[in-house]
């Protein structure tokens, strides 16, 4: 049987002391100009997304992290079914002075945009850039009353704008 000195407990502190600084969101807050997000961030979010014509629901979520001592926002977005994910980074644009992200999904496609924040609502407006096609959109993310989020989309891919998904999100609580 191997035996633990003291000494070699005392040296793993360290580096458990370590790892908790490098998680995303270990003591951090939001740098003054991100704190609009605030109401997402360092949250998980899971619902349910209807496919185009409604006869499938897949299984989705999205997770908003604090990085970087708050200069920045990561967010990713997974629908694992379809094998759909995505990663981006919410940050300060000092030469706009606004919010702005940029996403990258699993499938190559590349979004853009700037963020405003009013009465509860993140919205997004910007441009996706498909290997094809390249529209302009606009995501919203709705933080309701009774914790809820709901996240809409909206694209102009034609020339005039159309609704996409709707998403309610519930927070889905760290497991213990």
């Amino acid at each position: 049987m191997t035996r633990v000195t003291k000494a070699g407990r005392m040296a793993v502190v360290p580096v458990l002391l370590l790892l908790a600084c490098d998680h995303p969101a270990a003591g951090q807050s939001l740098s003054d100009q991100l704190k609009a997000l605030s109401p997402l961030v360092n949250r998980s979010w899971a619902g349910d997304m209807k496919s185009p014509d409604g006869s499938r629901t897949f299984k989705t979520d999205r997770r908003f992290e604090v990085l970087w001592d708050g200069s920045v926002v990561r967010y990713t977005a997974s629908i694992p079914e379809v094998g759909s994910y995505s990663e981006g980074h919410f940050y300060w644009d000092r030469e706009a002075r606004k919010i702005a992200v940029v996403i990258v999904n699993s499938g190559g496609v590349v979004q853009r945009g700037t963020v405003t924040v009013k009465d509860r609502v993140v919205t997004i407006q910007g441009k996706i850039v498909f290997p094809e096609q390249t529209f302009d959109y606009r995501n919203t993310f709705e933080m309701k009353a009774d914790g809820t989020m709901v996240d809409r989309w909206f694209q102009n891919a034609g020339g005039e704008w159309r609704d996409g998904h709707v998403i309610e999100f519930a927070e889905q609580k760290a497991k213990r």
